[in-house]
Order: C-alpha cells, then sequence, then structure tokens
C-alpha cells in the first residue's frame, strides 16, 4: 500500500448560538496557523486565493443563523476544512505525520476542549488507515496495488458496480440515527451515543490503550500507542475487537447482508429505551454467542436516566434465539432483513451463515422440542425469484432439507440436523409487519 504519513482529524460540533459558532471557527483559524504556514483558501465553490487573514475572519463574522459557509486552507503542512450549516460546525483536518508528531500534546488538547464544549462525534487516526478503510470505489484505491486490489472483499453498489465492501472493515465509518461509529486511533464519545449504547459499556471495553472521562460527559479512548503504527498486528486486533465488543455492525451496514460474524453484544430498542446483552466466557472476556457462559443485560432509559445491568451465569434459552412467541400456534420466530441482490454471490454465503446460526444452537428448554422454530429472510420482491437454492442446499450439505414449498411471495423448507430444527421462509419484504407475525408474550 502506498502511504501519505499523514494524519486526520474530525470533528462534529454544535453550537448553542452563533457567537459560539464564530469563536469556534475563529479558534479553528488559529490553531492552522500555529501548527503550520497557510498558502491558500477558498470560500465555498469560489477560486483558490493566497491566503488573506482578514478576509476569512470577515466571512466568519458575516454569519448568521442561517448561514452555511465552506472554508478550505491549503498550508505547507497539510490541509484544513470547515463547514458550518446553522449552529453545526464540521471540522476535517490532514496534517503531515512529522507536523503532528512535534505538536501532538497540543492538537490533542486542542481537540480536547473542542470536543469537551461542544462536541457529538469526533475521532484523530492516520489518514491511510482512514483511506484504507473507507474508499469503496475501487478507480480511487490508487493506494492499492492491483494483486492488493483483488484481494478485498467485494460487493455491488445501487447501481450493480462493483466496489469494495468497505462494511468489512474495522475502521469503516457507518452512521446510525446521525452518529458516526467506527473503530480508529482516538474517538470522542458525546453523550448523544448513549442514547444508543449504554454508557457504561464504553467505560468497561476491554483491550484499549487508555478510556478517559472528559467534561460535559465526553468519552475519550484511545485504542493504541503510534497512529502511523495501524497496520502493526496487535493494533489491528485492537481496532477490530473493540468494532465488534461496542456491536457497532450489529447496528448498522450498508452492504445488504451485514458482516456475517457471530456477534459479541445485541440490542434492543424500545421507544426511550435500550436493552444491550454482552457474551463472556468464564473470565469476563467478551465471547460469540454461542460460546458464552456469562451474560451482561443493561437497560439504559435516556429520558428518565435510569440505569440497571444484571450479570448472571449460565445458558441461554431459546428465547434469546427466537424472541417473537406465539405459545397458541406453538412457534416461535426471529427473521432477517437483507437485500441478496448487493451481494456477488447473491446472498448465498448470508444465507448459509443465519440458517446455522439460528440452526446449530444447543438449548435446554422444553420448549425447544415441542415448538416449531422460524427464521424469516424478508427480501426485495425480485430477490424471491433468484434464490440460488440448489447452490444453498450444497453449502448445507449436513443438513437434513425436506417440505420445499415455493410459492410466488414465499419460499419455505424445514432443516434438521442432529436434534436441532428449523422452518426457514424466504418472504417479500412487502409483508414485514412484524407486531403482526407472531404474539410476543411478555410473561415468558
Amino acid at each position: 500500500m502506498k502511504k501519505t504519513g499523514k494524519i486526520y482529524m474530525l470533528a462534529q460540533l454544535n453550537c448553542r448560538s452563533m457567537g459560539e459558532s464564530i469563536d469556534l471557527l475563529k479558534d479553528w483559524l488559529s490553531f492552522v496557523r500555529i501548527i503550520t504556514e497557510p498558502k491558500y483558501y477558498k470560500i465555498d465553490d469560489g477560486a483558490s486565493q493566497p491566503f488573506d487573514l482578514l478576509s476569512i475572519k470577515t466571512a466568519f463574522e458575516n454569519l448568521t443563523d442561517e448561514s452555511s459557509l465552506w472554508v478550505k486552507i491549503y498550508a505547507a503542512a497539510g490541509e484544513f476544512q470547515v463547514h458550518i450549516s446553522g449552529h453545526s460546525v464540521v471540522e476535517r483536518n490532514i496534517i503531515d505525520g512529522s507536523v503532528f508528531l512535534n505538536y501532538q500534546k497540543m492538537i490533542e488538547d486542542y481537540s480536547d476542549v473542542r470536543m469537551e464544549t461542544s462536541g457529538v462525534y469526533g475521532y484523530i487516526r492516520s489518514l491511510d488507515e482512514y483511506l484504507y478503510h473507507n474508499v469503496e470505489q475501487m478507480e480511487k484505491r490508487d493506494f492499492d496495488t492491483a494483486e492488493e486490489l483483488s484481494l478485498l472483499p467485494k460487493r455491488y453498489n445501487n447501481n450493480k458496480e462493483i466496489i469494495v465492501d468497505c462494511n468489512q472493515f474495522s475502521g469503516y465509518d457507518i452512521f446510525f440515527r446521525g452518529l458516526c461509529l467506527t473503530a480508529c486511533w482516538k474517538m470522542y464519545y458525546s453523550s448523544l451515543y448513549f442514547q444508543v449504547i449504554p454508557r457504561q459499556i464504553f467505560l468497561e471495553v476491554q483491550q484499549v490503550q487508555t478510556i478517559e472521562e472528559l467534561k460535559n460527559d465526553m468519552i475519550k479512548i484511545s485504542l493504541f500507542i503510534d497512529p502511523l503504527n495501524w497496520e502493526a498486528e496487535a493494533n489491528q486486533h485492537f481496532q477490530q475487537f473493540f468494532r465488534e465488543q461496542m456491536g457497532f455492525d450489529q447496528l448498522a451496514w450498508n452492504n445488504g447482508v451485514g458482516i456475517l460474524r457471530p456477534p459479541l453484544i445485541e440490542f434492543a430498542f424500545i421507544e426511550e429505551m435500550v436493552q444491550t446483552v454482552q457474551y463472556q466466557n468464564s473470565q469476563f472476556q467478551p465471547v460469540e454467542k454461542k460460546k458464552a457462559t456469562y451474560f451482561v443485560t443493561r437497560s439504559s432509559d435516556y429520558v428518565r436516566k435510569e440505569y440497571s445491568e444484571n450479570r448472571t451465569k449460565g445458558v441461554l434459552n431459546v428465547q434469546a434465539y427466537f424472541p417473537w412467541i406465539d405459545h397458541q400456534g406453538r412457534k416461535m420466530m426471529n427473521y432477517r432483513v437483507i437485500n441478496p441482490q448487493l451481494a456477488i454471490d447473491g446472498g448465498l454465503a448470508a444465507y448459509e451463515f443465519y440458517i446455522r446460526q439460528y440452526l446449530e444452537i444447543n438449548v435446554v428448554d422444553e420448549k425447544y422440542n415441542t415448538y416449531l422454530a422460524v427464521l424469516r429472510f424478508y427480501l426485495p420482491e425480485a430477490a424471491l425469484a433468484e434464490l440460488p437454492l440448489e447452490e444453498l442446499m450444497e453449502k448445507l450439505w449436513d443438513v437434513n432439507i425436506s417440505n420445499l414449498d415455493q410459492q410466488e411471495s414465499v419460499t419455505a423448507l424445514d432443516l434438521k440436523k442432529g436434534e436441532s430444527h428449523l422452518r426457514v421462509a424466504f418472504v417479500g419484504a412487502d409483508h414485514l409487519e412484524i407486531k403482526d407475525l407472531e404474539k410476543i408474550d411478555e410473561n415468558d
């Protein structure tokens, strides 16, 4: 991989007033002038001009609550960009690695203060690491050799063009409820994140360099020591393990099928409450769901500021796999909404992965033996006509398959492996009405 050796900083800031926003912008301008020598600047779509401090300050001072403004500064040691819209400020800085190392403490202090006062989210990382994990278009990955590019995971985009499936990478930036979910060298998390992931999960995450509690409930997490050494095997492990512990890829993906790795944590959202279950082994280390012997359940009501947690030892019951239970019909169900048309293999790997997740289970629960376990795949209507059933049956060579039933809007089959059983149904996404599918027995 061809490298730049630069550092990339991102900050999303929200201000209470335009005056506060203008102060932040002026501080950013001072920051740029301290660590490097500005050469040119550009406002919005205008032409680049020789750097003029007074012109930029005037543009900032003329902002109103309805204003939107882009400013970009080209300097001897990097590129610096800020965008303001209303009271929202997004700051992106690219800094030469040698300059960053010379000013590292000052740069981190600058970042800490901004995040403490106005931060929503932010990070500091190697630019090369960011590009490697986030550039999807293959023609733009000029930092990869042809051989390196051929080994990367691929998928289709919505235009049926083949792109790199960056969902599979530990440093991929995904967004959930307007929040950036990623793993990199240093990250900042505001209280808005705790409406999605309970705060205690951030504080107890394992195998990271440091966890710091800053002012205004801000949390700062560092994964390893040197941001430019991100390719080291240990650092890549820390990056991936952090992402898996936080469960980011359980919350959002855009490749249509998910990451196809067993979860270390799972989420449920009920009105203003988030509930989580973390899976751990006997040493209280995170493990995949099926290998867990300890379970940490957390419930956080972020409106009423109520929090509870429970740590138990034991085994999973059927409701951990099939939460929708119809006692009258003696059925239990779970589901996945996927878009296999974005997968190069038509969703084959995803179908096998999720089927084995819910078939190859070992639970001690009398309902499992007497109830019908159902896994439903909700797909785009066009995908129903393209199911790779023959290829899937070959993949499930060790499973007894029976009762194949193909109709216009539903294809179903029964699977059995040892004492485990599962009915799989492929259903058009137009029929997705979870509340009407199966009754949830809250007293179960």
